[in-house]
């Protein structure tokens, strides 16, 4: 980080340790309570939300000023730090027919989302591939890693975590219902909930009603869809180029920043790492983790600049984009389970 940084961080410190205090217990409260199918991030951010949108609270320039800079820098560290927990050649041992399926699984969500989001509901371009992006890949933790990628604002991120992870919530209820409709087997459902459930917590819920079956396989199609977050990322920085990416008289040094902020090159490098093991799985976990409890910090800091009147206008927008990308999902993964 630059000098600047560093003396924000001086200067917000104690902001940056009410941040910290209210990640920990948020933490601790899932823990407690046992209720591991709530994300932490949505209520990280929900209670930013709280706070900036309660009239009777009191605001300080400080919260303010310390949010937009946890909110940002946090944000880009924590990104980096995931890297450190996905294993690539994990997608050559999961077989390829699943690999192919969770790729057109992806490709079509992101497809749908800006085709329904983008185009017929007039969704931000930024917006739709947030909701994109949280559906087919991982939730929340996706929309974090690739919220400052394409530069989205807080309402943005917002609205594609808190619509989708409501909505995804419904589906451990929802989802065990095509057993006894449709007669499939565990392995056929394990494939179903894999693709089509929103976060990684919910897939195991989802699951777990069903069997042991289930829940194995529906968690190694959704931690597939994981890994495949990092060639997606690349294609992503692609397609948001910044608006000076046409100059020609920046240095080489400069374009490839452009390109490729330190944060997606440290969250290659460490995803390079883990690949060969010179970062093992138990420190690529517990690296996760940090990055984890990080996230939650930013997505306090996020919430405290979200206007919930924002939230409201695009919100059935949002919310018939994410039933459009689950119900795609979904007859995917009935339909293609029959072939594996």
């Amino acid at each position: 980080m630059s000098y600047s940084a560093l003396n924000l961080i001086k200067k917000y410190f104690p902001v940056i340790i009410f941040f910290s205090i209210s990640s920990i217990i948020i933490l601790q409260l899932i823990k407690i309570l046992n209720v591991t199918y709530i994300d932490s991030l949505l209520v990280g951010l929900l209670l930013g939300m709280i706070i900036n949108n309660i009239k009777f609270i009191p605001k300080f320039e400080s919260l303010n000023k310390g949010g937009k800079f946890a909110g940002k820098h946090v944000l880009e560290f924590s990104v980096m730090l995931m890297g450190a927990s996905i294993f690539l050649p994990d997608l050559i041992d999961n077989g390829l027919k699943i690999l192919l399926i969770i790729i057109l699984g992806i490709s079509g969500s992101m497809f749908i989302s800006y085709l329904v989001g983008h185009k017929i509901f007039k969704l931000e371009k930024k917006l739709a591939t947030l909701v994109g992006v949280g559906n087919s890949i991982c939730g929340n933790s996706a929309v974090a890693i690739v919220a400052p990628i394409i530069n989205a604002n807080s309402s943005q991120i917002a609205a594609a975590i808190g619509i989708s992870a409501i909505l995804g919530a419904s589906q451990i209820i929802l989802l065990p219902l095509l057993v006894p409709i449709f007669g499939i087997e565990e392995f056929e459902y394990g494939i179903v909930a894999g693709l089509s459930v929103y976060a990684v917590a919910q897939v195991v819920a989802a699951a777990s009603t069903i069997g042991p079956q289930a829940v194995n396989v529906a968690t190694l199609v959704k931690l597939t869809r994981v890994i495949l977050l990092t060639p997606l990322i690349l294609i992503l920085k692609l397609f948001f180029k910044s608006e000076n990416s046409h100059m020609s008289n920046d240095s080489l040094h400069t374009k490839i920043l452009k390109f490729l902020p330190w944060f997606i090159i440290g969250f290659l490098c460490l995803c390079l790492l883990r690949s060969i093991n010179i970062i093992d799985q138990s420190l690529g976990q517990d690296i996760r983790s940090i990055a984890k409890y990080l996230f939650i910090i930013s997505m306090i800091a996020i919430g405290l600049s979200v206007d919930i009147k924002k939230i409201i206008d695009v919100g059935p927008g949002v919310a018939i984009t994410i039933i459009s990308i689950i119900t795609f999902m979904i007859c995917l993964g009935l339909i293609s389970s029959k072939f594996i």
